[in-house]
């Protein structure tokens, strides 16, 4: 799998560019402000159909414009086995999403429209022709910052590589919204606690499938080799039918749901000499970071795993977050694949070319 090139037309700062990416590394060099992460998004947009950065589809639409258009050509991606899928070369794969600001000519359409070959598709036949993995300095928070983007992590992995997952995913969520509308009115005695029956078996039904697949996904983490011992423990929020009866009468006076996968966790520790310590709590800033840097290589590993193909790295500006030492490992991750880098300093330009001679560098001013 090879992402040969994107086209951006309208999409963030960029009115109409195309970017090659002939070479397995290319490294984009430039002041911040410059599109550099544009890139990055773009790329991983075709690959998730969601934006790892944009709260609303229209902060992706360049100021002015109704709508933006962001499209690849991936070669040897995975194809979909859907018969009135064509290609005139099975081995090369378009991709395209448009995005929009909800309306167009005054009429109503959608935020994001995928297309596969000019076929228009839904995201669910969409997603996963290609793989990503991003690592950027806001995920340096990964450790220590809130369980929600630690969960973000774990969905992301698996919501690409596992369409099971990613269909009782989002009808969990759709389920959990709607039970605590309910267990709101039946707290406010709007409502029988008889309306809450059919969204608890939903939920029940489909949280036991995430929180299973969790476990397999924090299971193939003990196979990934790293200079420093880590290790994971998986915090469930263990839902079963138990456990909803016991807490039943707490959701009614708390008027949402309190168990679930939504409030699921995990720890990252590090075992030194027989002693195992929370490396949010006890880690230096330093082993914090390398931390997320065994985080995302599970990730990686993973995915190669679970797909049997090698991601496309996305560097976001984060070799200058690490020191000489942990940026070389980082660079020797491109080795394994393709990796799209971004920087701002000339000196990681500098490292990645002494390790990696054929990298592409492209300047942005």
């Amino acid at each position: 799998m090879h992402l040969h090139g994107l086209s951006l037309q309208y999409f963030r700062n960029h009115q109409l560019k195309t970017f090659l990416f002939p070479h397995q590394t290319t490294v984009i060099v430039g002041p911040n402000a410059a599109g550099k992460t544009s890139i990055i998004e773009a790329a991983a947009l075709l690959s998730t159909g969601e934006s790892f950065r944009a709260e609303q589809v229209a902060e992706m639409v360049m100021f002015d414009q109704d709508l933006a258009r962001v499209k690849g050509k991936v070669i040897g991606a995975t194809h979909s086995t859907d018969e009135d899928e064509t290609s005139d070369n099975p081995e090369i794969t378009e991709l395209e999403v448009v995005l929009t600001r909800g309306e167009l000519d005054g009429k109503r359409v959608q935020s994001k429209l995928y297309s596969v070959n000019d076929v228009r598709r839904r995201k669910k036949d969409f997603v996963a022709k290609f793989f990503t993995v991003v690592f950027r300095p806001e995920d340096m928070r990964l450790v220590e910052g809130s369980p929600t983007r630690r969960r973000h992590f774990i969905d992301t992995a698996l919501s690409v590589s596992d369409p099971g997952y990613a269909v009782s995913l989002k009808t969990y969520e759709d389920g959990l919204k709607r039970r605590n509308r309910l267990l709101d009115q039946v707290q406010a005695g709007q409502m029988p606690r008889t309306v809450l029956s059919f969204w608890t078996s939903l939920i029940l039904k489909h949280g036991q499938v995430l929180q299973e697949k969790r476990r397999q996904f924090f299971a193939l983490f003990a196979s990934v080799t790293f200079p420093l011992p880590f290790t994971i423990e998986y915090l469930p929020s263990v839902i079963s039918e138990t456990r909803l009866n016991e807490y039943a009468e707490k959701e009614v006076a708390a008027g949402h749901t309190l168990i679930g996968p939504h409030k699921d966790d995990f720890v990252v520790k590090l075992v030194m000499s027989a002693h195992v310590s929370d490396i949010s709590l006890y880690g230096s800033r330093g082993q914090q970071r390398l931390a997320v840097l065994w985080l995302k290589l599970c990730e990686f590993q993973y995915l190669v795993s679970v797909t049997g193909q090698q991601p496309l790295l996305l560097l976001d500006d984060i070799l200058s977050e690490l020191d000489v030492e942990h940026r070389r490992d980082v660079i020797a991750l491109l080795l394994t694949g393709q990796a799209i880098v971004t920087t701002t300093e000339e000196k990681v330009v500098e490292e990645v070319l002494q390790q990696l001679p054929q990298t592409e560098v492209l300047h942005f001013s």
